[in-house]
């Protein structure tokens, strides 16, 4: 509520074209100090630590203080953050490779899984059961998310480029679930040269990675509500919004979303977000850039420049999180 409620004044009183805070994210930040005990440290298999790419609290009833915390290993690890003895309720070796993005499905006691593997994962995990594996993806997945409301719907992210969008109500083909929509090229970075000096290239064949040097990445999805994603990229530094009522085809390379926040900032290399998350009235869009900023979107209104921009902390991969408590 703090957090809230200076954010709030400086919205208001903040002059139209100053878009700096009256205070730095860093000076808020002071004010919390974490417990000793309730550092959690991810290690991998052979007992030295790893780093943790994704982590979120449980919204099951009965799960509340339970926090998923996914590694470079594979690893799954699950903690009590009320027990001070024994943290761990369970692990379990999901993937084969590193695990990017984990997501709870609402109020359940499952989660997803996205992996370097091109591959997601759907876990029960009172059981450790593997539940459903999403393939479809032609690079790693970098992001996983599902809708506030909904339990069987859920969409990925992928360095391929594509945002994909699955439903465990439809039938498994050959032992996995198929996508049943794809956004293809979704932050395909817009080319600069002038039309007459633009060289044609060769179609890319349909379901092929792309080139390395296209950095066509989508690092971050999430659902504003069950007919529109929010997505980001690693290079064009542009947040766009998708309506999931409107076929986006896959001969269609340059998608037009349906809403587009440009990069507000100054910096003509380090354009990319690595983190998004909606405040509880999903109005308010919090997005961590690796310029080292952390922009605040108004995504319920016409206006596209931040309402907020808040600085004090580094992150320069895109390996960072941003979580709502």
């Amino acid at each position: 509520m703090l957090f809230r409620s200076i954010i709030d004044r400086q919205t208001t009183n903040r002059k139209r074209n100053d878009l700096r805070p009256k205070h730095p994210l860093s000076s808020l930040l002071d004010g919390y100090q974490c417990a000793r005990h309730d550092e959690h440290i991810s290690y991998g298999n052979t007992g030295i630590a790893v780093p943790p790419f994704g982590c979120t609290f449980s919204t099951a009833q009965e799960l509340q203080n339970v926090l998923a915390v996914a590694n470079e290993e594979g690893i799954v690890r699950l903690y009590n953050t009320e027990s001070r003895r024994s943290p761990i309720l369970k692990e379990w070796m999901a993937h084969e490779n590193a695990i990017f993005d984990v997501a709870w499905v609402p109020g359940e006691t499952s989660l997803a899984t996205a992996s370097g593997d091109k591959m997601a994962k759907l876990w029960d995990v009172r059981t450790g059961d593997l539940l459903g594996t999403f393939k479809g993806h032609m690079c790693s997945l970098k992001s996983v998310a599902f809708p506030q409301q909904k339990t069987a719907v859920l969409c990925t992210g992928g360095r391929d480029g594509n945002i994909m969008v699955w439903d465990t109500r439809c039938t498994k083909k050959e032992g996995f679930y198929r996508q049943v929509k794809q956004i293809c090229g979704a932050h395909n970075k817009a080319d600069r040269h002038t039309p007459s000096k633009v060289k044609r290239k060769r179609p890319q064949a349909r379901g092929m990675a792309p080139m390395v040097d296209s950095q066509q990445s989508v690092t971050v999805v999430l659902f504003q509500d069950e007919h529109t994603i929010i997505s980001s990229g690693a290079v064009d530094g542009i947040i766009k919004m998708w309506d999931l009522r409107k076929t986006y085809t896959a001969h269609l390379h340059d998608p037009v979303p349906l809403q587009a926040y440009p990069y507000p900032g100054s910096c003509t290399r380090k354009l990319g977000y690595s983190g998004m998350v909606l405040d509880s009235t999903g109005s308010n869009l919090f997005a961590t850039c690796t310029d080292d900023h952390i922009y605040m979107f108004n995504v319920t209104g016409l206006r596209t420049t931040p309402v907020a921009v808040f600085s004090g902390y580094k992150n320069s991969s895109f390996c960072e999180v941003l979580r709502e408590p």
